[in-house]
C-alpha cells in the first residue's frame, strides 16, 4: 500500500514522539529512584548523626568508650525513634562490636567484630566525618565514626536498612506512571496527528491549485490565481504573465495561413 505524504510525514513525527517520550519516562524513572534512595539515606543520616553526636557527648569527657555503661539504652531509644531502622551498632576502632540490637544483633551478637565489608569501609571514610554507604544484598549499612577528647577516631556507629523495601517501594509507583505516560504518549499521538493534518491541508490544497495553473499555462490559457495562491507561491503571478507573453509573441511571429493563402500554401495532391 502506498503512503499519502501526509502519512508519512505524520508516522515519522510520531515516531519520534514515542522514541523522545520513552526515553524521558526511563531517564526521569532512573533519576527519580536515585533521588529517593538518596533521599531515604539522608533521613537515616540525621538519626546516625544523632546518636554519634550522643555518644561522642560522653566520650569528649575522657570515658572511653568502651567503658560506657548506657549504649544499650542509647541503641534502643534510637530504635524507637524509627522503626524503619532495621539495625544498630556501636564498635570500637578497631571494629569490635560494643552493642547491637535489631537484626545485626541477631546476626553478630552482643559481642563480635563488624563484618569484613564495614570494616573497610569504615577504615576508609572512618577519619573524615563522610557517611560511609555499604550495600549488602537487600540491606544498606550507613557508617560513621566516633571522636575522641582528641578528636582522634574512638569508635563508630552503624545503621541498617531495608534497601529492598524502599526500592520495592519506588516499583510499586510504575503502573501509576506507565498509566500517566501512556495517556500523555496517546494525547501526543493524536495532537500531532491533528496539527500536521491541519498544517499540510492548506498546503496541500495550493499545490493543486498551482498544478491546475501551470497545466492551464501548457494549454495557452491564463490560470486562475486566486489571492491566496498568489500569497503562497508570490513569483506564480510574474511567471504566468512572461509565459503567456511569450505564447502570444509566438504567435504573432508565426501567424496561421487562412483563406486562398492557405489554400496555395497547401501540397499537391493534399486535400483539405
Amino acid at each position: 500500500m502506498r503512503l499519502t505524504l501526509t502519512t508519512k510525514i505524520i508516522l515519522l513525527l510520531q515516531v519520534a514522539l514515542c522514541f523522545a517520550l520513552l526515553s524521558t519516562a526511563a531517564l526521569s524513572y532512573l533519576k527519580m529512584e536515585r533521588m529517593v534512595e538518596d533521599t531515604v539515606a539522608s533521613r537515616f543520616t540525621v538519626a546516625l548523626r544523632g546518636l554519634a553526636g550522643e555518644v561522642e557527648g560522653a566520650v569528649s569527657l575522657g570515658v572511653s568508650i568502651t567503658a560506657l555503661r548506657n549504649l544499650d539504652a542509647l541503641i534502643q531509644r534510637a530504635m524507637a525513634r524509627d522503626d524503619r531502622i532495621t539495625g544498630l551498632v556501636l564498635f570500637t576502632d578497631t571494629g569490635e562490636v560494643l552493642a547491637a540490637a535489631g537484626r545485626v544483633a541477631g546476626h553478630s551478637g552482643p559481642v563480635g567484630a563488624i563484618p569484613a565489608g564495614w570494616k573497610a569501609a569504615f577504615a576508609r571514610d572512618g577519619k573524615s566525618d563522610r557517611v560511609a554507604a555499604v550495600a549488602d544484598g537487600d540491606s544498606q549499612a550507613l557508617l560513621l565514626g566516633i571522636r575522641n577528647a582528641f578528636g582522634g577516631v574512638a569508635g563508630g556507629v552503624a545503621l541498617t536498612y531495608s534497601l529492598g523495601e524502599v526500592q520495592a517501594g519506588i516499583r510499586g509507583t510504575i503502573p501509576d506512571l506507565l498509566l500517566s505516560g501512556g495517556i500523555n504518549l496517546l494525547t501526543g499521538l493524536l495532537v500531532t496527528m491533528v496539527a500536521v493534518w491541519l498544517l499540510l491541508r492548506p498546503i496541500q490544497r495550493r499545490l493543486r491549485e498551482m498544478t491546475a495553473s501551470i497545466n492551464m499555462l501548457g494549454m495557452g490559457e491564463p490560470p486562475n490565481l486566486t489571492p491566496e495562491l498568489v500569497a503562497f507561491a508570490p513569483g506564480l503571478k510574474d511567471f504566468a504573465d512572461r509565459i503567456l507573453e511569450q505564447q502570444h509573441g509566438a504567435e504573432e511571429d508565426h501567424p496561421q495561413p487562412t483563406g486562398p493563402a492557405a489554400e496555395t500554401a497547401r501540397p499537391a495532391g493534399v486535400t483539405p
